[in-house]
């Protein structure tokens, strides 16, 4: 595609592709194989389109059209939005139909019915470069760069707006619990509660240009203009950060069922969950400002830009399985203070190296292991300091960030020598090793 493409592309149900490429003012149609669908003359797209439950497709253009297009291609209606005014925020649609959208130098919010009529307009101070974000009780949310995150009701009234200390230029994410996250160039990854008080706030030490992106677990993922990526906990706490190149990224990241994490700065990367680097794949020579999507057979798709123009990548996914629960053996009954060896071993069904991940059911874990072949024991080492009983858990995960299910032991620690007669008689056991049969009888010690 010739120019630039800053819109990030879009699936439908049957595998479609749709994007649109500001230097050929259109938006493409593209069969899962590759080849042209159609195209449809729009106008100069920078953001993403978004599709009906009808199918059709909506996209907005610099021209301040909002354009809504028929599954074949042709125009379906337009509407303009004011003729200086650039439509760059993506569209999204409720339950009913209702399309909402915002202009940049208007600074207005619109709400559109399904036959292209304006539904309501809401103004914010400064111009709107953030696109809105969709809650489940019909909230919109959206952020402007005078510094504010908005919560407009359905019927397009305020329904609160926080205050940040920069511009808020990308959308918002919202978790199970109604919770809102956005970035502002302050800096801060920014958590709201649905009422619009602050829970927390995380400095990322540089402008956020991209939207967060919520793991399984509710942990956020956000990356910076420094190009760092962070993994935030739910609570505000910092879980890992990553900087792989010095680009700033502005590409919002994807997450797949597995849990793998994908975002652009100067080529596509794939992390774990843990923020470890799987691969990563050149699409383009300079940083990268599409965001990637996943198809449902893993394909990730995603535009870049080189000295030829702009090309448009299907990346294969890896035809990868996960290793088998791991066995772990070793004594299941003993002392309190004494160290217990173990043995740890799983098998991986493409004979992928493995690690280990163990968690001792105390409160203490060991983190992944170095790597080791399929098949290969690994033995590690416990001490329990107090009574009771202790399931341990491990986990393998092959060299490509597949895991297994948790393997899992019982142990029991039912000896204690916590009073100082007890803690002299041990003291005695182990300076006399081999002395005293009948105390150790006594006192059991030794066994297990």
């Amino acid at each position: 595609m010739e120019g630039g493409v800053l819109s990030s592309p879009v699936l439908d149900q049957n595998g479609t592709i749709y994007i649109g490429a500001d230097g050929e003012d259109c938006l493409f149609a593209l069969n899962p194989d590759g080849t042209e669908k159609w195209r449809a003359n729009t106008g100069n797209i920078l953001e993403s389109p978004a599709i009906g439950a009808d199918g059709t497709i909506y996209v907005g253009t610099v021209y301040g059209n909002l354009h809504a297009i028929y599954p074949n291609g042709t125009q379906r209606w337009q509407i303009n939005l004011g003729t200086h005014s650039w439509t760059i925020s993506s569209p999204v649609i409720n339950q009913n139909g209702t399309i909402y959208t915002a202009s940049v130098q208007s600074s207005t919010v619109y709400a559109i019915n399904p036959n292209g009529t304006i539904k309501w307009q809401f103004h914010t101070g400064d111009w709107i470069y953030s696109s809105p974000a969709l809650a489940d009780d019909g909230t919109v949310y959206i952020g402007s760069n005078d510094r504010h995150l908005y919560a407009i009701n359905p019927d397009g009234t305020l329904k609160w707006k926080y205050a940040a200390q920069g511009c808020v230029q990308e959308a918002p994410a919202i978790d199970s619990q109604g919770n809102v996250y956005f970035g502002s160039w302050d800096s801060f990854l920014y958590s709201l509660a649905p009422n619009g008080t602050l829970r927390w706030k995380y400095n990322t030490l540089d402008a956020i240009d991209s939207s967060p992106a919520i793991t399984i677990d509710e942990a956020i993922i956000i990356g910076n203009d420094a190009g760092d990526l962070y993994c935030i906990n739910a609570n505000g706490t910092l879980r890992w950060r990553l900087q792989p190149s010095f680009n700033a990224i502005t590409s919002s990241p994807a997450i797949d069922a597995r849990g793998t994490i994908y975002f652009a700065s100067d080529c596509l990367y794939a992390l774990n969950s843990e923020g470890m680097i799987l691969w990563r794949c050149a699409v383009g020579n300079s940083f990268i400002e599409s965001s990637p999507i996943i198809d449902k057979d893993g394909t990730i798709y995603l535009a870049g830009e080189n000295k030829e123009g702009s090309k448009f990548h299907a990346i294969g996914s890896m035809n990868d399985t996960k290793p088998a629960t791991p066995s772990i053996t070793g004594d299941e009954n003993g002392h309190v203070r004494r160290t217990y060896d173990y043995t740890i071993v799983s098998t991986d069904p493409d004979n992928d190296n493995v690690s280990y991940y163990i968690d001792w059911g105390d409160g203490k874990s060991t983190d992944w292991t170095t790597l080791t072949h399929s098949g290969q024991a690994v033995s590690l080492s416990h001490t329990w300091q107090k009574q009771g009983s202790y399931t341990v858990k491990v986990k393998a995960r092959d060299e490509h960030g597949m895991e297994s299910d948790w393997g899992t032991l019982s142990i029991t620690m039912p000896y204690s020598f916590d009073t100082p007669h007890h803690r002299f008689i041990d003291w005695l056991f182990q300076l006399f090793p081999n002395a005293f049969p009948i105390l150790r009888h006594i006192f059991d010690y030794g066994r297990g």
